[in-house]
C-alpha cells in the first residue's frame, strides 16, 4: 500500500459521530510519525480495526492533541514513560523519532538517557543505546530547542530521611549528592521544568509515586511549571503506562498542588560536570575486568558514539564506587545483581542479566548457585519472568562451559 492508500485506510476507520476526533488524532500522529506515520497502525488494523481506531482516537485525538502542552514536551514525556517501561522498544523508537519530528534534538534524546540511568537504573539507558544510535543516524542537530540556562537540581530529601540515612548508609547520601546530582543531573541540559516533568513521568510509569515523585513535582513547579502542566503529564500517563499509574500519580499530585506554600525557583547555575575522576575510573576498569571478563566492557563501549560520558560513568560509579566494595564477596554481589535483574523482568534488563551471569561464572559461581538464586525470586516475581531468566542463564552457562572446554590444553 502507498502512503496515500494507508492514510485513506486510516481515515475510513472513523465512524460519522467520531470523525472530527479521528481526523484530529490522525493529524497529530502524522506530525509525530513523519512520512511513514501510518504503517504501524495500518498493520494493527489488519488484526483489529477497533484497536486501530482506539489507538488513533484516544492517545492522539483525545490526549496528545490537547492544548495544555506543546508537542515537543509531550514527546519528551512519552519517551520518558516508555524508557521507564523497559519492554516497549518499538514504541520507544517511534516516539524518540517523533520527538525529533516535533522539534526536539539529539541532545533531548541523550538527556533522557542520563535521567533514566539515575532514576530507573543503568540497564534502561544501556538498552536504549542501539535505538538512539539508529534514530540519530543522518541527524546533524546538536543544540536543544531551548537550551537550559540552569542545570536541573535533584529534589531535596526530607530532613528525617537524611538523618536516618546519614546514620544507616552514609555512602548512599554521598553518591546521591555526587553522582545523581552532579554527574547525572549535572550533565543534563534539558530545561529544568522539562527535566522534572520527565523525571516524574518515569517514576509514575514504574509505579514509584512516593517521596521522590513528589520531589520532582515540587521541583517542576519551582522551575516554572504550571498546575496545568503537571495535570497534563498525569493525563498522558493514562495512555503510555495505564490508568492505574495515572490514578496513583493523580492522588500524589493533588496533595502537592494543595499545599499552601509554593516552591521558589531554583537558583542553581548550569555547570559542566566531569566528576568521574580518574582514580574512580581506573578502579572501575579493574573491577570490570575482574568480574565481567570483557562482556561488560562491550556494553560500556556501546555508548562511545552516543553518550560517551554516560558510558564512562557506568565504569566510574557502578564498578569504581559500588561493585568494588568488599563488604560482600564478589560472587555474592553478582548473584545479588542476577536476582535484581531477573525480578525486573523487562527487555531492558535481559542483556545486563547475561553480563552478570557471566561475571558470576567468572568468579566461581556454579550452575546450581545461579539456578537457586533464580528459584529464590519466583515467589516475588512469578513464574513467567523466572522462566525467561532461566533460559538466559542456560545460554550463558552453556557458552561459558564451551569456552572453558576449548581453553583446556589438548
Amino acid at each position: 500500500m502507498t502512503t496515500t492508500d494507508i492514510e485513506q485506510q486510516l481515515e475510513n476507520l472513523a465512524s460519522p459521530q467520531e470523525r472530527a476526533k479521528h481526523l484530529r488524532g490522525l493529524a497529530i500522529l502524522k506530525q509525530i510519525g513523519g512520512e511513514n506515520f501510518g504503517g504501524p497502525v495500518s498493520q494493527l488494523a489488519r488484526f483489529s480495526e477497533d484497536l486501530a481506531r482506539f489507538t488513533i482516537q484516544y492517545p492522539y485525538g483525545d490526549v496528545l492533541s490537547r492544548d495544555g502542552l506543546d508537542l515537543r514536551t509531550r514527546q519528551i514525556l512519552t519517551a520518558a514513560t516508555l524508557l521507564a517501561h523497559g519492554s516497549a522498544q518499538s514504541q520507544l523508537s517511534f516516539h524518540l523519532t517523533g520527538l525529533l519530528n516535533a522539534g526536539g534534538t539529539p541532545d533531548d534524546v541523550v538527556d533522557l538517557l542520563f535521567i533514566s540511568a539515575g532514576l530507573v537504573g543503568f540497564p534502561t539507558a544501556i538498552n536504549a543505546v542501539p535505538i538512539v544510535r539508529d534514530i540519530l543516524t543522518d541527524r546533524c542537530e546538536t543544540e536543544n530547542a531551548t537550551r537550559a540556562k540552569a542545570s536541573p537540581a535533584v529534589p531535596d530529601m526530607s530532613s528525617d530521611r537524611v538523618a536516618i540515612l546519614g546514620r544507616f548508609a552514609p555512602d548512599f547520601l554521598k553518591w546521591r549528592e555526587d553522582t545523581l546530582r552532579d554527574e547525572i543531573f549535572g550533565a543534563v541540559r534539558l530545561e529544568p521544568r522539562l527535566t522534572h516533568l520527565a523525571s516524574a513521568a518515569m517514576l509514575a510509569a514504574r509505579g514509584k509515586v512516593g517521596a521522590s515523585f513528589d520531589g520532582h513535582i515540587v521541583s517542576a513547579l519551582a522551575a516554572g511549571a504550571s498546575d496545568s502542566d503537571i495535570v497534563e503529564m498525569v493525563i498522558q500517563q493514562s495512555v503510555y503506562s495505564g490508568f492505574p499509574a495515572a490514578l496513583n500519580a493523580a492522588g500524589r499530585v493533588k496533595n502537592v498542588l494543595a499545599a499552601s506554600a509554593r516552591p521558589q525557583v531554583s537558583s542553581r547555575k548550569s555547570v559542566e560536570t566531569t566528576k568521574d575522576d580518574e582514580r574512580r575510573f581506573v578502579r572501575g576498569v579493574a573491577t570490570l575486568a575482574e568480574t565481567s571478563g570483557g562482556s561488560g566492557a562491550d556494553v560500556v563501549d556501546s555508548f562511545k558514539d552516543v553518550a560517551p560520558g554516560l558510558g564512562r560513568l557506568i565504569v566510574a560509579h557502578c564498578y569504581g564506587d559500588i561493585f568494588c566494595r568488599r563488604a560482600l564477596d564478589p560472587k555474592v554481589r553478582e548473584l545479588g545483581a542476577i536476582s535484581a535483574l531477573a525480578a525486573q523482568g523487562t527487555v531492558a534488563a535481559e542483556k545486563p542479566l547475561g553480563v552478570h551471569i557471566d561475571a558470576a561464572l567468572n568468579l566461581g559461581a556454579t550452575r546450581e548457585e545461579i539456578v537457586e538464586t533464580l528459584f529464590n525470586v519466583i515467589p516475588y516475581a512469578g513464574y513467567p519472568l523466572i522462566e525467561k531468566a532461566l533460559l538466559i542463564a542456560h545460554d550463558r552457562i552453556s557458552l561459558f562451559n564451551e569456552k572453558q572446554s576449548a581453553d583446556k590444553p589438548a
